[in-house]
């Protein structure tokens, strides 16, 4: 192999600051006025947007709206404003096209300004962000993060292309103008100190096994080397121009998705040219130990090194700051053919937040009446379910306490999930759960979940306390003994919050408890929330959906709010809802469900759509229950709720549907539904299938701060402030117009 080298060119021209006419005055400035800024055009052959290469050059232009920081450490140290951020101006008509500014715009009501000093020397960085660009109060320290992940996307041309564009924010650039006489115009011109690398990706030779979705691809360098991370420049005034690595990694990860957020899918025959930045701070040769990695939905994830062709030299080998190297096109990809659900987490992002992803489960999982196709943990596991749901009950045996009156007296047992065994009927007390009917303990069951969960995974357990149940004892406290047995694989809800991310729970389960039950449960390792199946009749039509605090112990409010809707009992013969007396409960139509669940799936689509997306709210849809009968004779009807024509299960088919054909996802969060072994879409695909696949389709909100590789903090924060999440559909700033390794080697 041998990498070409073609140099990045950028300039920025005609910086004027957009002062106030009596500001600029054509005067020389006295100390407190602003600094103005200008430069001359460095030429190049071309002016086209990064990545029409011409003579060897790729020149990068301005998209109207970027920004820039510019500082002076001699104007912040002689009584003047030493730092300023400024929005590149070069009008609508021309963004992405020149590579020259009409003016610099300063983002707040002042910007840099002289002081004392009778020269100066100015420093500017791109792109300005909190996230990535940190200035010391002195100006002279300044410290660079890349992005955790490049965020790249695509298009489709009339003609059949495809066009990739890079992450610009990865693309750093610099300048600095020394030693300006006060008064002066002070001209930056701007040059990358980022390093570029361009490689096409192949699809598949044929569709045989289908086309091949792609999650990310990842460069990797040998440990040690610092390709990515947060990089210093410990004193600019030195002059170097370098940064020097802080906080390195040795791997740079990417993915590229379209402009809804859908990820890459490449067919037969189809290809594109991708772009990563590498920030390095010096010279690099690349070695045999240099690999690029990429995943694609299906959890197949292919790797090939980097191997050098017998002429290639040093140089060839090298990369260098602000050149762009081309590698020799990678090999086709092809995928598995068959689907794994033990495959479904592991592609994702470990930086992605909780809040983003759709977790397919079964409502009463273990009792017959709403699970009588599959009814075992293990069975539903293996179908791809991911979240289970147990409504407990105590267990208790029974013995004659009186014969004269005759009376049956109770001992109470362990605590046991409702529906694994018949129940002892007290009366007006409520029921126990027979204990010589061998009914499943929730220890057992919460085991059996446990024993499943792998380590690139995570699942959820749902609690409830079953309507007509004797109650005796605390029913939390027994929930969270229980967890307390399973060390190290019941997620801590004390660390969960609103930017906990997927790295942050492999491995463990997540025990969420349904209760109306006040008063703390010390130390607990569940998560609380108030949402009765028992529905208020005003509470519910009133509100588009429940809105539901989740808590630690029962009492401190964790941040994220639980948005969702369910239902035990439903009426599905009539177009009206009403409450019934003895059940307690206001009882919807199917419709009415219908409703709610709309409402939820309205306010996640626009909620991924936004640039910005809040990420402290978790979703959960309740799709299980009963229809109550219309007739007296009649049986309860747990198809008609969930699998039956008009059913809920058959609703949310087709709109996981929907989203596949427009290629538009979003989140549905935490789904629990009857009968999940045979709850199909509109195409007759599984339910939980395409719901747990959907994870993998499209581009999610993640934690700018943390490696998507594990999670940890890339930037040396700690994750105890809110931050905002990196949105889905971000765009980047600066374009680029466009976007011999053979063989891969399937790692898994």
């Amino acid at each position: 192999m041998k990498t070409k080298k073609y140099f990045m060119i950028s300039a920025l021209a005609l910086l004027a600051c957009s002062c106030r006419d009596e500001e600029q005055g054509g005067v020389q400035p006295t100390p407190g006025q602003e600094v103005q800024f200008g430069a001359s055009l460095e030429q190049s052959e071309s002016r086209t947007i990064y990545g029409d290469e011409v003579n060897n050059a790729f020149p990068i232009n301005w998209v109207n709206g970027d920004e820039v920081v510019v500082f002076s450490p001699d104007c912040a140290s002689n009584g003047g404003v030493g730092s300023a951020t400024y929005k590149v101006n070069v009008g609508e008509d021309n963004s992405g096209k020149q590579n020259y500014a009409n003016s610099l715009d300063k983002t707040g009501e002042i910007g840099v300004r002289w002081g004392t000093n009778t020269t100066g020397s100015f420093y500017s960085i791109y792109p300005a962000s909190s996230l990535y660009t940190k200035l010391s109060k002195d100006c002279k320290t300044l410290t660079l993060t890349m992005p955790a992940q490049q965020d790249n996307t695509f298009e489709r041309t009339s003609d059949g292309k495809i066009i990739a564009y890079p992450d610009m924010r990865a693309c750093f650039m610099y300048a600095y103008t020394q030693n300006v006489t006060s008064g002066s115009t002070v001209n930056l011109k701007y040059k990358p100190i980022s390093t570029a690398i361009r490689f096409k990706l192949q699809g598949p030779l044929n569709n045989d096994k289908g086309p091949v979705t792609i999650n990310y691809v990842r460069i990797y360098a040998p440990v040690g080397t610092d390709i990515n991370g947060t990089y210093e420049f410990t004193d600019v005034t030195n002059g170097s121009g370098i940064p020097e690595p802080k906080s390195g990694l040795n791997y740079v990860t990417m993915n590229v998705a379209d402009k809804n957020g859908s990820y890459l899918t490449l067919s037969a025959n189809e290809s594109v040219e991708l772009n990563a930045f590498l920030l390095t701070g010096k010279k690099i040769t690349i070695n045999q130990d240099w690999y690029i990695e990429v995943a694609i939905s299906d959890g197949t994830v292919f790797t090939k090194h980097i191997v050098a062709d017998a002429s290639a030299t040093s140089e060839d080998m090298t990369l260098e700051p602000g050149k762009i190297h081309r590698l020799p096109n990678l090999p086709p990809l092809t995928a598995s053919g068959e689907w794994d659900p033990a495959n479904w987490m592991r592609n994702i992002q470990r930086n992605v937040y909780l809040s983003e992803i759709s977790i397919p489960g079964s409502w009463y999982s273990l009792d017959q009446d709403y699970q009588s196709d599959i009814r075992t943990i293990d069975g539903q596991y293996n179908l791809g379910v991911r979240a289970f749901h147990f409504d407990t009950r105590w267990i208790a045996s029974r013995y004659v306490a009186s014969w004269i009156p005759f009376e049956y007296g109770y001992t109470v047992g362990d605590l046991g999930v409702a529906g694994t065994a018949d129940n002892y009927d007290t009366g007006d007390a409520g029921r126990y759960l027979q204990s010589d009917d061998n009914p499943m303990t929730f220890e057992t069951a919460l085991g059996q979940v446990v024993g499943n969960v792998k380590n690139d995974e995570y699942m959820v357990v749902m609690c409830t306390f079953a309507q007509g149940s004797v109650v005796t004892g605390d029913w939390r406290q027994a929930i969270s003994d229980a967890c307390d047995k399973y060390q190290g694989k019941i997620v801590e809800a004390s660390s969960l919050n609103e930017n906990t991310v997927v790295g942050d729970v492999l491995g463990k389960v997540i025990v969420i408890v349904s209760t109306y039950t006040p008063g703390e449960v010390t130390n607990s390792k569940c998560m609380f929330f108030n949402m009765s199946l028992l529905l208020d009749e005003n509470e519910f039509k009133n509100n588009p959906y429940f809105e539901k605090p989740l808590y630690w112990y029962n009492t401190t409010n964790s941040g994220i709010t639980m948005y969702g809707t369910h239902a035990q009992v439903t009426n599905d013969f009539s177009s009206q809802g009403s409450y019934d007396s003895d059940r307690k409960s206001y009882v919807p139509t199917l419709d009415e469900r219908k409703t709610k669940l709309q409402n939820i799936l309205t306010w996640s689509q626009n909620n991924h759509a936004k640039g910005n997306a809040v990420h402290n709210n978790w979703i959960y849809m309740g799709l299980g229950g009963y229809a109550i009968p219309e007739r007296a004779l009649d049986s309860d009807d747990y198809g008609a709720v969930s699998t039956g024509a008009n059913g809920l299960n058959t609703w949310l088919g087709a709109k996981v549907e929907e989203m596949y054909d427009n290629k538009a996802y979003y989140p549905v969060g935490i789904v629990l539904m009857n009968f999940v072994g045979s709850s199909n879409t509109s195409k007759d695909l599984s339910l939980v299938q395409r719901i747990l696949e959907m994870n993998n389709m499209y581009r999610k909100a993640y934690d700018p701060r943390r490696s998507p590789v594990d999670g940890a903090f890339i930037d040396g924060s700690t994750g105890g402030n809110r931050v905002q999440s990196a949105a889905p559909g971000y765009s980047s700033g600066m374009k680029d117009n466009q976007t011999n390794a053979i063989g891969w080697t399937r790692c898994r």
